[in-house]
């Protein structure tokens, strides 16, 4: 059996067929006539897929990742509000500028940037108006 033949018949890529090998827990190629391409015994090849079955699923040793099409949402002092792409970009564009000017010491602070995000509309929720600020406000 060749790799390609292999990976049809087992459903794994060619790539994954060429990582096993390179562990060396796959069987090895089997003498040929001659060709260049390995060709590998089918009863040691379903040996090895018997021993080592495919492991289908998601990898449960990462931490979850937000969903394509879930809304973003801005959580914190200033409340918790669902933002479009639109305003995920006009709250990254203040927050860069907020940035920007306190690294070229402009005297930007903290207030600076909650009342930049209240002006442009992203300030605390309704019913968290009369939610203590942070120190110093």
């Amino acid at each position: 059996m060749t790799t390609t033949e292999i990976a049809a018949e087992h459903g794994v890529s060619r790539q994954t067929i060429h990582s096993y090998r390179r562990t060396g827990a796959f069987p090895k190629p089997a003498e040929g006539d001659g060709s260049t391409r390995p060709r590998f015994r089918e009863d040691e090849v379903a040996a090895f897929f018997a021993a080592n079955p495919k492991r289908p699923g998601k990898r449960t040793d990462l931490p979850p990742t937000q969903q394509q099409g879930e809304p973003a949402v801005i959580e914190g002092q200033m409340g918790s509000q669902h933002l479009n792409g639109n305003d995920a970009r006009a709250v990254l564009g203040i927050v860069w500028q907020w940035i920007a000017d306190a690294n070229n010491g402009h005297g930007a602070d903290v207030g600076d940037l909650m009342h930049e995000l209240e002006t442009a509309g992203y300030g605390p929720l309704e019913e968290e108006q009369g939610a203590p600020g942070p120190p110093g406000s």
